[in-house]
Formats: C-alpha cells, sequence, structure tokens
C-alpha cells in the first residue's frame, strides 16, 4: 500500500502547486483558546487557494503543526499532521507524522516515526472531515462550518472522522441561527460561535467555558519553545552532568547523571527506567503535559545523597538508534549499558546500584534483576503482572464501557474488532510481538536476591491494581524475603492525584507533580537499601 499512498501523494501536492499559483495571497489568521484568564492553545494558520496550513502551541502538549488540501467543495483530500519535539526549533524535523488521503468511504493512511513506517486503509463516510476530539484544532471546526455552507441549510449534517483512539466517523451538527451565529455538536463537543456568511469563526464559546477568540495577528513569541531543561535548580545539593553511553547494539544514550554534592567516598545511584512508547529521560511524552516524574525522582533522591542517571530513550532526544524496531527486551540491554557505565565511574559505588521502572519500566527492571543479582534493590511503578494480551483487554474493555454510544450487547464484538486490528499489526511490529507474549510473572520467579519495592495506583486503567500483589507473590514464591507493595488511593496509572482514572482525560488535571508521599516512599526504600 505505501507506494500507489506516495504517488497519490504526489499527485495531491502537484495539484496543491497549481493552486497556490492561481491565489498566492494567503488569508492569514489566528485563534485563541481560553479558559478564564488562562489561554488553552494558540493556533496559527493560513490559506492559500485550495491549501490550509497552521501550527498549535495547546498547555500541556508538544506543538504539532499541519497542512490540508481542501478542494472546492470545502471538504479534505489530504492532511498532514506533524508532531515536533519538545523544545526542538521549528525547522527541525518532526518526531512523528501522519499523511491521510481521503477517498470516497475510505481513508489511506501513513504514518512516520523515526526509520519506520506503517500505511492502514480505515473505512469512512464520502465527504467525511477529519478532526481530533482532543487537540484544539480550531481551524478544522472551521471547515465542518465552512462545508456546511456549502451544504445549505440551517440544520446540517456533516460526517466527520474522529482522528483518536477507536477512530470512529460521526454526524456533526451545525446549527445556524441567522447569518451570523452557529451552534456545532460533534460528539460531546459544543461550540457556539459567532460566523460569517462563508463560514468564517470570528469568535465563541466552546463547552461552555472556553473562549475562542480570531485575531488577525499573533506575536510570533507565542510559538517560541525552550529546549528542556535538565540541568539541576538553583541550590540544589546536587550537580546535573549530560553523559553519553555507547551501547553494544552501536547506538549512543545520552541522559543526565545527578551526583550528590561534597560526598564522602563513593556514592550509590540508580538508573530509572520509563515506559512503553517514546519518552525522553524525564519521562515527558507527547500529549502527556509537563509531566516530568524522573526529575522529580532525581530530586528527591539526589537530596538524600543517591546519584541518578536517567536517560532518553533510543531514538529520542539526543539518543541515536530506532525506537520502532526495540523489543523489550533491547530496551533491557539499553539500561544495562547505563548500569555497566555507572560501574565504571569512579565516583560511583558499582556495589550499590538500583534501578526505579515506572509501567514497561517497571517490567524491564527484574528482566535485569533476574540477571543481575548484585543489584541492590528495584522500584516498580505500576508494574504489570499480566501478559500483553491481558493488558490490552483490561484496556480496551474499560475505553469501550467509556463510549455512550456503544450498547451493552455490542461490547464483546467492538472488543474483538479491535484485538483483531492489533493481532493484524503483529507481523510488521517487533514491539508487540514481544509484548503480547511476554509473562511478567515467570521473570518474577527469577528474581530471588534483590529487593523489590512495588508501588501502585487504585485508579490505574493501563495495568490493573491487583497486578501488584500478584507481582508480590511471585516474588515471595521464588523464595524473596525483602518484597513490600504500596497502594495510593485515587492515583492513576502515573501517579497522578485522579479519583477516575481516565488516560484521556489526563489533560485536564489540576497538577501534573506527582505526589510528595510516592516521591518520599520511593526516597525512603531506596535510602535504606542503598546506603547501608
Amino acid at each position: 500500500m505505501i507506494q500507489p499512498l506516495a504517488a497519490a501523494a504526489l499527485l495531491v501536492l502537484a495539484s496543491a502547486a497549481a493552486l497556490r499559483a492561481q491565489q498566492p495571497d494567503p488569508e492569514t489568521a489566528g485563534f485563541l483558546l481560553m479558559r478564564g484568564v488562562d489561554t488553552v492553545s494558540v493556533e496559527r494558520f493560513s490559506r492559500t487557494g485550495g491549501v490550509l496550513e497552521g501550527r498549535i502551541l495547546a498547555r500541556k502538549r508538544v506543538p504539532i503543526t499541519y497542512r490540508a488540501v481542501v478542494d472546492a467543495g470545502a471538504t479534505i483530500d489530504r492532511l498532514e499532521l506533524q508532531v515536533l519535539q519538545p523544545g526542538a526549533p521549528e525547522e527541525a524535523p518532526p518526531r512523528q507524522r501522519l499523511v491521510a488521503l481521503f477517498r470516497g468511504d475510505s481513508i489511506f493512511t501513513q504514518a512516520f516515526s523515526g526509520d519506520s513506517s506503517k500505511a492502514e486503509r480505515l473505512g469512512t463516510r464520502s465527504g467525511a472531515l477529519p478532526y481530533h476530539p482532543q487537540l484544539p484544532m480550531l481551524s478544522l471546526l472551521e471547515q465542518v462550518v465552512r462545508r456546511a455552507r456549502v451544504l445549505g441549510g440551517e440544520r446540517v449534517q456533516v460526517p466527520v472522522f474522529l482522528m483518536s483512539s477507536g477512530a470512529q466517523t460521526v454526524l456533526a451538527t451545525v446549527e445556524f441561527r441567522g447569518a451570523d451565529s452557529a451552534r456545532v455538536e460533534i460528539g460531546s463537543i459544543d461550540a457556539r460561535l459567532a460566523v460569517d456568511r462563508e463560514g468564517r469563526i470570528l469568535g465563541g464559546v466552546a463547552q461552555g467555558e472556553q473562549v475562542i477568540e480570531r485575531v488577525a495577528v499573533l506575536p510570533g513569541r507565542v510559538f517560541a519553545t525552550q529546549p528542556a531543561d535538565y540541568s539541576a535548580p538553583a541550590g540544589a545539593p546536587y550537580t546535573a552532568e549530560e553523559v553519553r553511553i555507547e551501547t553494544a547494539a552501536g547506538h549512543t544514550l545520552v541522559g543526565t547523571l545527578t551526583i550528590p554534592k561534597n560526598a564522602t567516598g563513593r556514592v550509590p545511584a540508580v538508573v530509572t527506567i520509563t515506559g512503553s512508547s517514546r519518552q525522553d529521560r524525564d519521562h515527558n511524552t507527547p500529549y502527556g503535559g509537563p509531566y516530568r516524574i524522573f526529575r522529580q525522582v532525581a530530586d528527591t533522591l539526589g537530596r538524600r545523597g543517591i546519584a541518578v542517571l536517567r536517560m532518553d530513550d533510543r531514538g529520542v532526544g539526543q539518543s541515536t538508534g530506532d525506537f520502532e524496531s526495540a523489543t523489550t527486551a533491547d530496551r533491557a540491554d539499553d539500561i544495562r549499558a547505563g548500569l555497566a557505565y555507572l560501574r565504571g565511574r569512579q565516583d560511583i559505588d558499582g556495589r550499590r546500584l538500583g534501578l526505579v521502572g515506572l509501567s514497561e519500566g517497571g517490567a524491564i527492571a527484574p528482566m535485569i534483576a533476574a540477571t543481575d543479582p548484585a543489584l541492590d534493590g528495584i522500584v516498580l511503578l505500576a508494574a504489570p503482572a499480566s501478559t500483553g494480551r491481558q493488558i490490552l483487554e483490561y484496556q480496551g474493555r474499560y475505553n469501550i464501557e467509556q463510549k455512550e454510544a456503544i450498547r451493552p450487547e455490542q461490547r464483546d464484538s467492538v472488543y474483538r474488532s479491535e484485538l483483531a486490528k492489533v493481532e493484524a499489526r503483529l507481523h510488521e511490529e517487533p514491539w508487540l510481538r514481544f509484548f503480547l507474549s511476554y509473562d511478567p510473572l515467570q521473570t518474577a520467579r527469577r528474581v530471588r536476591q534483590v529487593p523489590v519495592l512495588i508501588l501502585h495506583g487504585t485508579t490505574d486503567r493501563n495495568v490493573p491494581p491487583a497486578d501488584a500483589q500478584r507481582l508480590a507473590e511471585a516474588f515471595r514464591r521464588a523464595g524473596n524475603r525483602d518484597v513490600t507493595v504500596r497502594m495510593f488511593e485515587d492515583m492513576n496509572h502515573i501517579f497522578l492525584r485522579d479519583p477516575d482514572g481516565n488516560p484521556s482525560k489526563y489533560e485536564s488535571l489540576p497538577s501534573f507533580e506527582v505526589a510528595p508521599e510516592v516521591l518520599g516512599t520511593i526516597a525512603d526504600w531506596t535510602a535504606a537499601h542503598l546506603k547501608r
């Protein structure tokens, strides 16, 4: 499918070039989305003939750019989205890219990440417009209104393809109230807008609280991004050193090593291990907001006299290598390279080392401990005891239950359909093949000497909270006498206060700071085991 898609893309690009030649002067504008006095997002965009393109910066999100080719009927033929690296300059290459071609009742997509790509065909309705319910892409919301103007009528239904997990096509309702106002409903989204006769959004209110403002010019500085800051905070009792670690596989891992100041002799140290998907050394993720759990861990342990090595995943940030081709076992080898690096430093006590892993990182730590009994402790945060297939069922059934449009009697068939889509990807995704079959309990039964601390939130919707006790029991049955479990009420998968725990609502959480009691538990246990 990749070659036909590429050929079609070239034809569309040629068409777009012709449209630009016909109308060289672009219409440029911007949107501000406000909640009270807080800016939720800023969007800069331009329309040149049949090409719509722009850039979005939203609170708690990474920068997004987009480019759409629009036909005379106000539908979209082609959409390209790019997810940029946080802190990267505008000219830097994207970390992820998606190209979607809309052809009748089909959408042909090709996703690019690192050196890998994936092509897919999705079903939809003819004339459907793309929209992402979690991204404030107001120019695409405007496109829905423009399409309704073309179709005509006071109450118009426009098919919209929702580009989110469980992608589906819904009917958006656009109700015009005179020539200058409209109400738009797309699923749970409800916007009341001031519009002109062409369908331009001039302003309005979304979800009853977010104010939309159209502006002629946005200051360039609102799009400025700052490089990620891995330095030690002012007055910290530790230093922060950037390190480069060569791996046996041939790629380089770049990270930050924080080392306590004024230490007498060599200091103990831990290596942090990120979860699945692409993350930098602080465990920051696309769409994850200002979440920096490992920066917090490094700060907490640094103040307790423990060094911390945290590294960008291979192929992420400043690290080289191909992330997409790596399995969980490959990532374990990367962490082993980090441990070997620490053991070779004169200021680190190689006899007092530990690991702190979150989610998939919590599965990797026991894999290493099973082959490295000299470790003094592993801390497992939201670690799985279930196989990948069991975790997918847990996540999938929860997500389906959250969708009111899916009736209870339909849930089993919807789940089977979604699982079949996952199974179809096995031949092309090494990580997925490993993940679905890997049994963490078998590994846990091989960790007999290394002490273990297991932490889990009770509202974790990614890994079952019951897995904490199942994992502990596997360690204990193997003869491990130092296993501790701590459960945290109303905390989600990434240890944020969250009574609901729904990952799709993370962005609306009031704080992305990990709770002090979680950090304190990690610090107390680690200090007791590594500093003795």
